[in-house]
């Protein structure tokens, strides 16, 4: 699903209306009608009350709209204006005209006092209706406005947000000083970026996205950088051939494991087959090898150990990068030069799809002259943390700037960054996926193994970088909400979300 900016969505409306000729006022027409089937959902036919909350541009006039609608379907209905009256203009001045003309009750708020003298007059079971600000909301909300906003979101009643909530950035999620904490989300076209990516998405209740008449022509061939994980990823799943072997479907080196963390490597080998991969083979350390075979007997194993010398192991591992077909290096090892020495071992390999994960990229971090080597053929898991040793730039400032580090990183390195956290985000140098799937069980050790198993195990199959990652995120975080249901946020483990990996394929 696409997301757009503020910026393309204003460009997709003056399209609209100056290229194709389709009037504002209409669409604001459409946008009201839509909005107002979305709220009768909500509304107790017999006993509504329903306060709009309008601001001065287009939004407001939304909000007069719809005020209107509401009116002529006899709901009782309250119209509150923030902001100098005089200001009003356009289409959302001949809204605002119109509802003079049907006497529909108008409230002006002028100064704190107002705000109190309506806190009185407002029915226990109203709701609220936010068009205050729109996607054009870029600057931090002060005065009368923030005031507004604030009583709002104390009061008890559910708010309806049309189009985004108020005090929301559409482009990147930041809260713009304060934001209305929506009930619902009605936005209009398309979704916009910021509603799904966070501190903002905890502010959006649930989104719907309404269509409002503007045409395919607008947007459809169009190129946008941002899309939205959803369902339909499902369409990018390898498909299975009538005559195949094991070799058709791929064959995956996990590079990963030591002496006290042998569970990475046996997470990512379980995940990377049950997504579908033909042949699994495990490098680790030695002496673990008979746990691995327990745990995945469909696995080859070999062992090597820290204490020989480095250029015995070479042979060997070379022998197993050449015979993979995609390669994942990193979890469960420790940082240490043995671990530097295998990673650039690989990261020579230019032809070899590569997956770089957990202790793999905190060796990276230490060492990024090495990265310079890589081609298009690279995905980088980190967390957060990780991102931050990766950059050198602080965890506070990652959070806050999800999708710019990571499509910083990805066009400075050439590779796919997939950088975890509540929203991941999967970014080349020109694509940004978010995802909006998934739940706070998945915050469990072991959830990143499978991980990236789960796409060295799409990419042996496919092999496409980009299109590997985010399908390997929507599956993951399909068997996470799955997962979710059999155990519960509280005890959801990382093999749980394995087991799920066959129902959600399935």
């Amino acid at each position: 699903m696409i997301a757009v900016t503020g910026k393309e969505m204003k460009e997709i409306d003056r399209f609209t209306i100056e290229e194709i000729g389709l009037y504002g006022i209409v669409l604001m027409e459409n946008a009201a009608n839509e909005f107002v089937k979305e709220l009768n959902k909500e509304l107790d036919v017999d006993n509504s009350f329903v306060v709009i909350f309008c601001g001065l541009g287009n939004n407001g006039g939304d909000g007069f709209a719809i005020a209107r609608l509401l009116k002529l379907r006899n709901i009782d209905v309250q119209v509150v204006l923030v902001g100098p009256l005089e200001s009003l203009k356009g289409d959302a001045k001949g809204n605002y005209n119109i509802l003079l003309q049907l006497d529909v009750p108008i409230k002006r708020i002028r100064c704190e006092e107002d705000l109190n003298q309506l806190l009185g007059n407002i029915p226990k079971h109203a709701v609220f209706v936010d068009a205050i600000f729109g996607f054009g909301c870029n600057k931090n909300i002060v005065g009368l406005y923030e005031r507004t906003i604030s009583f709002m979101n104390e009061c008890p009643n559910k708010i309806f947000s049309v189009d985004i909530p108020s005090g929301v950035n559409a482009d990147n999620g930041c809260i713009m000083g304060i934001a209305i904490s929506a009930y619902k989300t009605i936005t209009f076209c398309l979704p916009k970026v910021g509603l799904f990516l966070y501190p903002g998405a905890t502010y959006t209740g649930d989104v719907v996205v309404v269509d409002i008449g503007i045409p395919d022509k607008a947007w459809r061939n169009k190129h946008f950088k941002h899309e939205i994980i959803e369902d339909s990823f499902k369409q990018l799943l390898p498909t299975r051939r009538v005559i195949s072997h094991k070799g058709t479907y791929g064959k995956v080196l996990i590079i990963a494991g030591s002496h006290n963390m042998i569970g990475a490597a046996i997470l990512s080998a379980r995940s990377a087959y049950r997504t579908g991969c033909g042949i699994v083979k495990i490098i680790t350390e030695r002496g673990h090898e008979d746990a691995l075979f327990a745990a995945v007997p469909e696995a080859i194993v070999e062992g090597y150990s820290r204490d020989e010398n480095f250029n015995e192991a070479i042979p060997k591992i070379n022998e197993a990068i050449i015979w993979a077909d995609a390669i994942l290096i990193g979890p469960g090892m420790t940082e240490d030069a043995f671990t530097k020495r295998l990673l650039e071992l690989v990261l020579i390999n230019e032809d070899k799809k590569l997956i770089i994960d957990a202790d793999g990229l905190n060796v990276l971090a230490k060492n990024m002259a090495m990265f310079n080597r890589r081609n298009e053929n690279t995905i980088i898991t980190p967390h957060i943390g990780e991102m931050a040793r990766l950059t050198a730039h602080g965890v506070n400032e990652i959070m806050e700037n999800t999708v710019e580090f990571s499509v910083a990183f990805s066009q400075k390195y050439n590779t796919v960054t997939v950088l975890k956290s509540a929203r991941t985000i999967v970014a080349d140098d020109h694509r940004v996926i978010i995802n909006s799937l998934g739940n706070n069980g998945m915050a469990t050790a072991g959830a990143g193994d499978v991980l990236a198993g789960i796409i060295v195990g799409l990419l042996a199959q496919e092999g496409k970088v980009l299109k590997a990652a985010a399908l390997g995120v929507y599956i993951h975080s399909k068997a996470g909400d799955y997962a979710k249901e059999q155990v519960g946020e509280h005890s959801l483990i990382a093999s749980n979300i394995i087991d799920a990996i066959s129902t959600v394929m399935r």
